[in-house]
């Protein structure tokens, strides 16, 4: 009995074949760690304003150092005896409303009041 081992039996041994294979792996790597790579990303984040339902907004968009604040907040490091962790100073990103229309100032009535004796048998 005779036992061949056949290696190159497999479409993937082709040269066209693993190119293309590559250029699929490279993609995923563009488009997840490329900065200029805006897909899915916001190209300006606002707060919601009126006639605007607020959404998610990525921490990102939020506070320039997001992660010392995440950690800072889950207690990251707080059990440290070798090192003490300075405090977090929060650089926080300022965002600006986005309106969908303009608002009219409210004009309230005066306070109404009632004084006693004005009405017949009260």
């Amino acid at each position: 009995m005779n036992h061949y081992n056949m290696t190159d039996t497999r479409k993937k041994s082709q040269k066209g074949d693993y190119n293309l294979e590559q250029a699929v792996t490279f993609g995923f790597y563009d488009y997840y760690f490329n900065s200029e790579n805006r897909m899915g990303c916001p190209v300006n984040t606002y707060l919601p304003g009126n006639g605007l339902v607020g959404q998610r907004v990525s921490r990102v968009n939020l506070a320039n150092n997001s992660c010392d604040i995440e950690s800072m907040l889950r207690g990251t490091g707080t059990c440290n005896m070798v090192e003490t962790q300075n405090p977090v100073v929060p650089d926080l990103r300022q965002l600006k409303p986005l309106d969908l229309f303009e608002t009219k100032t409210t004009q309230l009535p005066e306070p109404m009041v009632v004084h006693r004796g004005q009405r017949p048998h009260w």
